[in-house]
């Protein structure tokens, strides 16, 4: 069995533990088979030699290994949840046997989570050479994500490109480091071809647009993408739309985003696209947002956004849902909206009766102690009782908003907790009611 040191770093206990369970799986089948050959009649009064052979020597069965089929070994595995603290736990159980080994690998290597700890290790494991043709790793193939969002300088830009290279055949989640991704990364990146996410958020370096777009153009199964935080503006600004992923469906915009890049790039973005994301984005104005909206608000049925966005004022985004009729979730900051948010013509037209399919609503604030902020609990309970919002289940506010400062904003959260309630056993929509006003933003 091959010893793979890429994420062996856990507490030699677990590894004991695995054997301690196995050698008493091991003397249960045993002292079972013992009973039945007694149990068995002999007419010379003989012991059988295969009961002599089981109990002769404690070491046989200490050594004899759990003949489980891989498909148990693969089920039991299931019971082991995926999160960093139980990593260690499924190398142990690559240890105990080779069936095991087998069935523990492949949880293992699929998606790894990486730590400044583990990082050497695991390049180790998965790039024990610079060279691919020389010396290549089975276990390159497994990886299918590949998180390294908490290195900082743990990895070099050339080591970065190397992993992307190796692990580039079946690679499906990318979320890339902060200070080690370049320019030499995006030829590597643009190979894994198979990519459904992709977040670029942390990276600090700028980044020019124009190469951007030339990797996603490969990227033909993208669905979830997270825009680079520093994006360049490239000295020709493009006129031509960019071409993004034709199954893109989540779009998180941040940082150097600018109204050029909106009014002439979203246009092209693909039907299929359910969610935006616009934060940090200082050099937004308010014209050029509500255009995004007009252009892809009946698609959208989650939308986040949030501050710092400094040309946003109070109530730009008062009209916000009647741009998006098929908003079910939307985050937002308190600072853009005014109780008027909540009112008929800000959800409704004015010619037909209508309500609007919002289920999940989330208000941050910022911490600017000068923001012109006023969005009580009562105006989201009447935009409820009126019938505006009646799939409203959820209503989670940033401590902040101060609805949990005196007993009358108390009580008018209770009574929109109430009319929630009622709301789900009058017209389900499989979600349980809550508000919660101590948010963190």
């Amino acid at each position: 069995m091959p010893n793979d040191p890429g994420l062996c770093f856990c507490d030699k206990d677990f590894h004991r533990q695995i054997k301690t369970i196995a050698t008493m799986i091991e003397l249960q089948q045993s002292f079972q088979h013992s009973e039945e050959l007694l149990k068995t009649p002999d007419t010379e009064n003989k012991v059988p030699e295969s009961y002599n052979s089981s109990i002769s020597s404690s070491e046989t069965v200490f050594s004899r290994e759990i003949l489980l089929p891989t498909e148990i070994i693969s089920q039991i595995l299931l019971y082991i949840p995926r999160r960093p603290s139980t990593q260690p736990l499924l190398w142990s159980c690559s240890l105990v046997s080779r069936a095991w080994y087998t069935s523990a690998i492949v949880p293992l290597y699929k998606r790894p989570f990486i730590t400044p700890s583990n990082f050497a290790q695991f390049v180790q494991t998965v790039c024990p050479s610079k060279n691919a043709h020389i010396r290549h790793s089975p276990l390159a193939t497994l990886v299918k994500s590949l998180d390294m969002g908490d290195l900082v300088h743990n990895s070099s830009k050339s080591l970065t490109a190397r992993l992307l290279g190796r692990l580039k055949g079946n690679l499906e989640q990318f979320v890339a480091p902060q200070a080690s991704f370049a320019i030499n990364s995006f030829a590597a990146l643009g190979k894994c071809t198979k990519l459904r996410h992709l977040d670029l958020s942390l990276i600090s370096a700028s980044i020019s647009n124009k190469l951007l777009f030339q990797t996603l153009t490969h990227l033909i199964h993208l669905e979830t993408l997270f825009f680079p935080r520093s994006s360049a503006l490239d000295r020709d600004t493009e006129t031509k739309p960019y071409t993004w992923p034709p199954r893109l469906e989540a779009l998180h915009l941040a940082g150097g985003i600018s109204d050029h890049f909106l009014w002439t790039h979203t246009s092209t973005l693909p039907s299929t696209l359910r969610t935006l994301s616009v934060q940090h984005c200082s050099q937004v104005h308010a014209h050029t947002l509500h255009h995004v909206l007009q252009v892809l608000g009946a698609r959208l049925t989650h939308l986040t956004i949030r501050y710092p966005m400094k040309h946003l004022g109070t109530a730009t985004l008062d009209p916000l849902l009647l741009r998006c009729p098929s908003l079910i979730v939307l985050r937002i900051s308190a600072d853009f909206i005014s109780p008027f948010f909540f009112t008929a013509p800000n959800i409704s037209s004015t010619s037909t009766s209508y309500s609007h399919p919002l289920r999940i609503l989330d208000l941050e604030c910022s911490p600017d102690p000068t923001a012109d902020v006023d969005i009580q609990p009562s105006s989201v309970y009447e935009a409820v009782e009126s019938g505006l919002l009646p799939d409203l289940r959820s209503v989670r506010v940033s401590a902040r908003l101060a609805w949990g400062a005196s007993e009358k904003s108390r009580g008018d959260a209770a009574d929109l907790l109430e009319v929630l309630e009622e709301g789900e056993m009058e017209r389900p929509v499989g979600m349980a009611a809550e508000v919660l006003y101590w948010m963190n933003d």
